[in-house]
């Protein structure tokens, strides 16, 4: 596994649990390597909805306590200049700031939308943070999966590494999602989720990081970006909505509101001042 992409030192303590990985699919869970060509591979674990995340941890060697970030929604229904902004907000913004502040960043793992962006982004510009990919066993495929009935997406090659959770639905991967983050800040470094665009899920795990449990994630929106994010951000400016979800996100959460139009510049200011850095 001396090819690895992820197993650099920005990355990932030395781990010798890494050297009993393999390409063979656990037929339940357990951990293994995705082979995406001869020369790029990414390790990858598969766990149960509700199991403890510090096997993730474990498994992958990832350092903690460190600064870490989620990213949740997508890039669905936007303009072409939306979309153009999203990726440069992604691109200069986001993969750019985490690479020069050493963040672990989380996301949903797939070939699509904003995870496809800051793939693309990482692996474009050799970037040697963390980017852990968490999606829905039954909902994707890979090079070396078994064939599923109902996978709908694919994974992203330039994610760093790869959770797969045994859920047969969209969304039963959030609370890891939310929970791995928690685990590698570990109350001693700061962390934020970040809301572009977005659907049902989006709003879940929005919700998951800002009404459940003691440890809230602040969460950093990109408004006008559509859907999720502007039902959310609407929510806040005005504190009304009837949607209980979204009420329980601008009652238990800090939301910060970043307009899409103001791009690059105005998200480095809310990142810089949240993590502390100069």
């Amino acid at each position: 596994v001396g090819a690895l992409h992820s197993m650099s030192q920005a990355t990932a303590r030395p781990s010798t649990t890494l050297a009993g990985m393999d390409t063979t699919m656990p037929k339940d869970k357990g951990a293994f390597i995705i082979r995406f060509s001869e020369t790029q591979y990414s390790p990858a674990l598969r766990v149960d909805p509700h199991d403890d995340v510090q096997q993730i941890i474990d498994s992958f060697g990832l350092i903690t306590p460190r600064p870490a970030l989620f990213i949740t929604g997508g890039a669905s229904r936007m303009t072409d200049e939306d979309i153009s902004q999203t990726r440069q907000i992604i691109n200069d913004g986001i993969a750019k700031f985490a690479e020069a502040h050493n963040i672990t960043v989380i996301d949903g793992g797939t070939d699509a939308g904003v995870m496809q962006m800051i793939g693309e982004s990482r692996k474009r510009n050799g970037y040697k943070f963390p980017l852990v990919g968490i999606a829905p066993y039954y909902k994707v495929t890979f090079p070396g999966a078994e064939i599923v009935e109902g996978a709908e997406a694919t994974l992203e090659d330039g994610h760093s590494h790869f959770v797969l959770v045994n859920t047969p639905e969209w969304g039963g991967e959030s609370e890891t999602i939310v929970n791995l983050t928690r685990a590698i800040a570990a109350k001693q470094r700061p962390m934020i989720g970040v809301l572009i665009n977005g659907g049902e899920i989006a709003e879940r795990d929005v919700y998951y990081a800002t009404a459940i449990g003691d440890d809230r994630i602040t969460i950093l929106v990109l408004d006008d970006s559509g859907r999720t994010a502007d039902n959310i951000s609407t929510a806040f400016k005005t504190q009304r909505t009837d949607n209980k979800m979204i009420k329980a996100i601008i009652q238990g959460g800090d939301i910060i509101l970043t307009p899409l139009v103001e791009g690059v510049p105005t998200l480095l200011k809310h990142l810089t001042k949240h993590y502390g850095v100069g």
